[in-house]
């Protein structure tokens, strides 16, 4: 294995803490196997030897890699996960096996089972119970306090009775969750120094992978078993830092120095994966974030294609273009498969999904993509548009009548199928609940006779469904924004069809799209990643392509502190570092009929942004960054987009 001079620093490393900043595309893993080669090389015993990271995919990857390096078929080494130690230390201590450990989809299951009974119409929101598991995690991996935190998707008081219902049913039937691992696990070693003791002289050296991801409570435990020797081999990027939903901080990282004075620290540099260009674009940007290491990652590749920003009218021009690139791509001999469509978050993917099917583009889903004709409100909305096209479904009608509250009670629908003379009998002696049923009729007439994007406008606007929503996420301490979002994607997607039955014949082709990737899913990939930027971390290609770089969007319209804008600044960093040759990044000019704005970011990665003339000197970070614009009007047109204004490219070189 050939080594650069850093690598063999860090590889040749003996005792002592050490802690080695590995910038995208550096070697990192070599790096890790090297040095635990050359552990045992040494003299030191491999069952001495600890190697952990965060994934089974991740933790298998490496031992190959190691197994293949030193010509073996197995080894004493462990190399495994946190909670794949973390639960065999326990299973020595506590006797417990696989059948005490909870699921993840018997987990949601039950936090379903006790939020139905605690929450009202909790039944409504379907992602509702994984929401409530990763604040749960984040309350347990931040040893926090549960009367401290604060939740986003319930009320304070229904999220702690949760918190406490489900735990102590879990003690009631002798069941740990992963984040329970963890936690058990350190109060294992803090209760029983001896149990501490055995295991530190059992790994008397480690080595932790994607160090930016701990947790603080996992670093406690890799702390108290390093301890006393310390023998502590971390490896990682706080600009890769992109977890702090379940807990991670960078500033785990950046304190080790502290807590570790005599470390060592070096940074491997050196990038083996990226051109100069998209290296430079990423550093750029990322150079913004104050908290961090500062790095000077070096290419090693050649100069290569400039990185192109191009701004669209709308989401739908822009994933044409997107898939017409994708195909042309294809047919100069790129691989579908060493290209990725990247997106902040699951949501926005479903128009550019719908266009690659057009496009007959393969495709594989980087994570589960959640179909957002399954949310309760497009449920709701389905119900309105069934009973507009005749349907007299009780079920459809328990579903809208009060929503928004016409204070119809649901007694008055009796029958499995309604009629609405038995609604006017029903109320024949209330002149004003009349009214509202006529009301109601007229309503789901107009619904009937409108195109699908009218009809949902008419539910929205004129039925004030959009009022009923506000309501309810105030009612329920859910951001607005993110329902709001639901509805004007739902809408948008209806914009093209001129028939309830065309659109209902479209979603269920996405629904089975959708259904065959979840399928594929343990197969090996095939066809154009399209994937979250969380999503595609640690994994690279050769052409990527980044939608919707959006004020709002990348970064969220939820950052609003120092903190959440430094880790959206990360993610987009990561997002490009997944780039070999080619790098997109896209933007759009409206976005559900209203103007939206282009990424703060994009000025920070391309200077003043303007794209204006040709200009020279240190921007954003650059040294001697080159800005022009092009106008390619040829193609523009051949990707339906004619309005020059919104169309302009920049590219940086």
């Amino acid at each position: 294995m050939q080594y650069n001079d850093i690598q063999k620093k860090a590889v040749a490393h003996g005792d002592g803490p050490m802690l080695v900043l590995a910038g995208p595309g550096s070697g990192k893993t070599a790096v890790i196997t090297g040095r635990t080669a050359q552990l045992i090389q040494n003299g030191i015993s491999p069952s001495s030897i600890l190697v952990v990271t965060f994934t089974r995919a991740a933790a298998a990857q490496m031992k190959g890699r190691f197994l293949k390096m030193t010509g073996r078929e197995s080894t004493p080494v462990t190399f495994g996960t946190f909670h794949g130690v973390f639960y065999g230390i326990l299973k020595h201590a506590y006797r417990i096996n696989g059948s005490n450990i909870l699921a993840d989809n018997t987990k949601l299951g039950l936090l379903r089972e006790i939020l139905d009974h605690n929450y009202p119409d909790a039944g409504q929101e379907a992602d509702l119970p994984s929401q409530v598991a990763r604040e749960i995690s984040q309350v347990k991996g931040g040893k926090m306090d549960v009367t401290h935190f604060y939740s986003g998707v319930l009320p304070q008081e229904i999220f702690r009775k949760v918190y406490e219902l489900y735990d102590s049913w879990k003690q009631e039937n002798r069941m740990l969750d992963f984040d329970d691992i963890i936690t058990k696990c350190y109060e294992l070693f803090t209760k029983r120094p001896d149990y501490l003791a055995k295991w530190q002289k059992k790994f008397r050296y480690l080595l932790v992978d994607e160090f930016q991801d701990i947790s603080p409570l996992q670093y406690e435990i890799v702390r108290m078993l390093a301890a006393p020797e310390n023998n502590l081999f971390i490896v990682g990027d706080d600009d890769q830092s992109i977890y702090r939903f379940r807990g991670a901080s960078p500033g785990i990282m950046l304190k080790f120095p502290e807590d570790y004075p005599g470390a060592k620290v070096i940074a491997l540099e050196e990038n083996y994966r990226s051109t100069p260009e998209i290296l430079a674009a990423a550093g750029s940007l990322v150079a913004h974030n104050h908290k961090r290491y500062s790095k000077n990652i070096r290419p090693v590749n050649p100069s290569g294609e400039p990185v192109v920003y191009q701004r669209f009218e709308d989401s739908r021009k822009e994933c044409i273009h997107l898939a017409q690139s994708l195909r042309k791509e294809n047919e100069k001999g790129t691989p579908f498969e060493e290209m990725a469509v990247l997106f902040r978050t699951n949501v926005g993917c479903r128009e550019a999904v719908e266009q690659l099917m057009a496009y007959q583009i393969p495709f594989t889903m980087g994570d589960v993509l959640p179909c957002i004709f399954d949310h309760w409100i497009a449920r709701d909305i389905f119900a309105y548009m069934d009973l507009g096209a005749g349907s007299r479904k009780r079920g459809d009608f328990l579903r809208i009548y009060n929503r928004p509250n016409r204070y119809i009670s649901r007694d008055a629908f009796y029958d499995p199928v309604i009629s609405f003379e038995n609604l006017y009998i029903y109320y024949e002696d209330k002149e004003w609940m009349c009214r509202r049923v006529e009301q109601l009729e007229a309503d789901l007439d107009m619904v009937g006779r409108l195109a699908p994007y009218g009809a949902i406008n008419y539910i929205r606007r004129e039925i004030a469904y959009d009022e009923y929503v506000r309501e309810y996420a105030g009612a329920r301490n859910i951001p607005v924004e993110d329902l709001m979002q639901v509805l004007d994607e739902l809408m948008e997607s209806a914009r093209n069809y001129t028939s309830y039955e065309e659109w209902k014949q479209a979603i269920a082709d996405y629904r089975e799209k959708l259904e065959q990737q979840k399928k594929r899913r343990n197969r090996e990939p095939e066809g154009v990643t399209v994937a979250t930027l969380h999503a595609s971390k640690g994994m690279e290609y050769d052409h990527v392509y980044i939608l919707d770089v959006n004020e709002g969007i990348i970064p969220y319209h939820k950052a609003v502190l120092d903190a959440d804008l430094e880790e959206e600044r990360r993610m987009l960093y990561v997002g490009m570092t997944r780039a070999r040759h080619l790098l997109h990044l896209y933007s759009v000019s409206e976005r559900y009929e209203k103007k939206t704005d282009p990424s703060p970011f994009l000025k920070e990665i391309f200077g003043d942004g303007s794209g204006a003339g040709e200009r020279t000197g240190t921007r954003g970070g650059i040294t001697g960054g080159r800005f022009y614009q092009q106008k390619q009007e040829s193609e523009l047109q051949r990707s339906g987009i004619h309005d020059r204004s919104l169309s302009e490219q920049y590219h940086f070189r």
